[in-house]
């Protein structure tokens, strides 16, 4: 809210827009002239009235500011087609957690169907690991699986092939999804190659670009589809 707040200021002060700017100022001058003699006539010339209506002032433009940016909060840049197909909703989601946005992000996107979650992290991110855990309380989620050393695929290997062996019974292999997005190209390249020893589903949920520069906010996950390609 703090950053929305600031540029919400900054649509104020725009020095881009000096001349609209300096045009709108004097036109509300005047129009503030005529409102503060009104605001006098009704409350009198005195010292208290000048206070109290400087501070309604102030308070206003405050306001004003406040619920431009709320405004600007709710605005989000419309989904963008990337050409490329999302994965069916599954009833289980591996994930590998660094960033909260897309974590939340995939596991929403596979509601209401998705019953299990894995929670793969660091040191570093087993907060957040935690933090998903407590706000996805109707899901099934085990404590959150801590990797030693983030850059050793064969880590992630050995732990996402040991939640494939674990599935709820009844459950196959299709039932559930990794989602390789996040933490380092290694964590990646280990759950990766352990899904595809099983022949799992893989999806990655895309970070949204503005201006060549990362939003904050992600895509709906894509699927990676490699059955089709290893048949020719």
């Amino acid at each position: 809210m703090q950053n929305n707040f600031s540029k919400a200021a900054k649509i104020f002060f725009n020095p881009e827009t000096l001349i609209p700017f300096i045009i709108g100022t004097m036109f509300l001058s005047v129009l503030g002239n005529a409102l503060t003699q009104i605001l006098f006539n009704i409350f009198g010339e005195t010292t208290n009235a000048s206070v109290g209506i400087a501070l309604g002032s102030v308070l206003i433009f405050i306001f004003s500011v406040w619920f431009l940016a709320k405004s600007l909060a709710k605005m989000r840049s419309p989904e963008v087609d990337l050409g490329k197909l999302p994965p069916k909703k599954h009833k289980g989601l591996l994930l590998l957690v660094s960033r909260d946005e897309p974590c939340r992000k995939a596991i929403e996107y596979h509601l209401p169907q998705l019953e299990c979650c894995w929670l793969i992290c660091s040191t570093q991110s087993i907060d957040i690991a935690k933090k998903l855990k407590q706000d996805f309380s109707k899901l099934k989620i085990s404590e959150p699986i801590v990797v030693n050393d983030i850059y050793d695929p064969l880590e992630f290997y050995h732990f996402v092939r040991k939640i494939y062996k674990s599935l709820p019974s009844g459950w196959t292999i299709e039932d559930a999804i990794a989602d390789f997005t996040g933490m380092t190209a290694q964590a990646s390249v280990g759950m990766v190659l352990a899904s595809l020893s099983v022949q799992s589903p893989l999806q990655y949920t895309p970070a949204e670009l503005q201006d060549g520069q990362v939003t904050g906010r992600s895509f709906n996950p894509i699927e990676i589809t490699l059955k089709q390609q290893f048949r020719k």
